[in-house]
């Protein structure tokens, strides 16, 4: 009972463990800690749960102009829109869609004060019109899925505070809201293996935890 204890002590501290059940599926996610200090859930395979890139880097917006043709608002003229708005409140704070590398943050002409970030061979994002740049947030800068890289802000060519967000796949910008996302990292090698070590042992413990129905038969006196 001691060690069962001072597991969902340490579950409620860590969160090691959790799952689900949808659609009569049950669904489990494992804590796992990599090699380099990144923390993350996987499932039973070892499959993070996260997508490699979030649709809308931002808490709170409102999608103001989306991708495709439209009227510009400040040229007046149609003109292939290559990525979406959100509106937000100046400074409002930015993440990053995904873990990856800046490869630039400075101002970029209409973009304003702007940053992309190579996220893999194919995959990159853009984020631009913003007020500020996070501390530290630099090129070659190393970034982690929803860390602050920016602030919104009203730079470059823009009509009011928003951000524009784009995704690029081989360097060709694409719908940010219709892509098909890569899916997150699978552990590997001897991160495999010592994830599985850590899954079966918390399969193990988590099974020797009582349920309140357990607990109740063993305080039934008939």
């Amino acid at each position: 009972m001691k060690h069962c204890t001072k597991l969902m002590q340490m579950r409620l501290e860590k969160r090691l463990y959790a799952s689900m059940t949808l659609s009569g599926t049950k669904l489990a996610f494992y804590r796992f800690t990599l090699d380099d200090g990144f923390t993350d859930y996987f499932d039973e395979q070892g499959q993070s749960v996260r997508k490699a890139l979030m649709r809308t880097p931002i808490d709170g917006a409102r999608l103001t102009s989306s991708y495709g043709k439209r009227r510009h608002p400040t040229l007046g003229y149609s003109k292939m829109h290559r990525g979406v708005d959100f509106g937000a409140g100046r400074r409002t704070p930015v993440f990053a869609a995904g873990d990856g590398t800046v490869e630039r943050a400075s101002r970029n002409g209409a973009y304003g004060k702007y940053i992309r970030i190579r996220h893999s061979a194919q995959y990159q994002t853009a984020y631009a019109h913003l007020s500020a740049y996070a501390k530290d947030i630099q090129r070659a800068k190393r970034v982690k899925q929803g860390q602050v890289i920016g602030y919104v802000g009203s730079t470059g060519r823009s009509t009011g505070p928003h951000l524009h967000y784009e995704v690029l796949v081989n360097g060709k910008q694409v719908n940010p809201l219709g892509v098909k996302l890569p899916t997150g990292l699978f552990l590997k090698g001897t991160e495999l293996v010592a994830f599985k070590t850590q899954r079966d042992q918390l399969r193990k413990a988590y099974d020797n935890v009582p349920t309140r129905q357990t607990l109740a038969d063993k305080n039934d006196p008939n």
